[in-house]
Parts: C-alpha cells; structure tokens; sequence
C-alpha cells in the first residue's frame, strides 16, 4: 500500500510540474509577443532607439551598426524581453565606440538600453561582462572586443 501511494505521489507530483512548465511557458510566450516589436518594425524601431541612446550618450549625432548576438529575445520571468547586441557607434566614418548593449523590448514599439559596455572596458575588465552578459555569450563578447579571460 505504501509503495502504491508513492507511486501516486509521484505521478501527481510529475503531472502539477509539467503543468506548471506549461503554463511558465504560456506566461514567457505571452511576454514576448506583448512585447517584441513585428518583425517588419523591429530593424527600424531597433535602429532609432539605438541611435537615440548613443546619440544622448555622446551628445552628438551618431550613426549606429549592430548585429544581434542572439537570434530571439531572452525572457526571464514577467520582465521585459531582453536582447543582446554587438553596437559600433560611428560619427561620420570614424569608430567613436563599441562593445555590447542589453536591451528591453517594450510594448512592440520601443527599446529601452540597460547596459553598454565599452569595448575597452571589456578589455580592461573582462569581468564587467559576466555581470550583465549572460554566459553563453561571454566568450563571444570577449573576443570581438579583443579580451582575454
């Protein structure tokens, strides 16, 4: 008998935890579609809060290059989708800066930058990328900043 409720103890305890990853499931789905901008707008939308940051960071006008070090957003719990990207900031043809940025994606029709790291932060101070960076993408940032661990 004893042996059959664990069994049954089991079974339910196996049952309420693929419920509840289900339902984890439907909650992060929901964030992001409530969240990321469509895909014919994400580029742009992308672009312009990315120029408009660096462009109030540097306090002159800057054009942006950028490419995702992710190919989907990044969603943890009720916050906002995370994004992660490798930035070149550029005034005219000169380098001004570069280096990893975290973004939120916000109501499908903005970003919001979190973080930026300086490529020669990174360069400096690997360390600073761990922090802010999740780890799968620690070791690429640190190479296209030219770091060593």
């Amino acid at each position: 008998m004893t042996r059959r409720l664990t069994i049954t103890a089991l079974l339910v305890m196996a049952s309420a935890t693929a419920v509840a990853q289900g339902s984890l499931e439907d909650v992060r789905k929901s964030h992001v579609e409530a969240n990321v901008p469509a895909r014919e707008n994400f580029n742009r939308l992308l672009q312009r809060d990315l120029v408009a940051f660096f462009t109030a960071r540097t306090k002159r006008a800057v054009k942006i290059d950028y490419r995702l070090l992710r190919d989907g957003p990044t969603q943890s719990g009720t916050a906002y989708p995370k994004y992660y990207a490798w930035v070149r900031i550029l005034d005219g043809s000169n380098l001004v800066d570069e280096g990893p940025v975290r973004l939120a994606a916000i109501e499908r029709s903005r970003f919001e930058v979190s973080d930026f790291i300086s490529s020669s932060t990174v360069r400096s101070d690997p360390s600073s990328v761990e922090q802010v960076f999740p780890a799968a993408l620690v070791s690429g940032i640190l190479a296209s900043a030219g770091a060593r661990r």
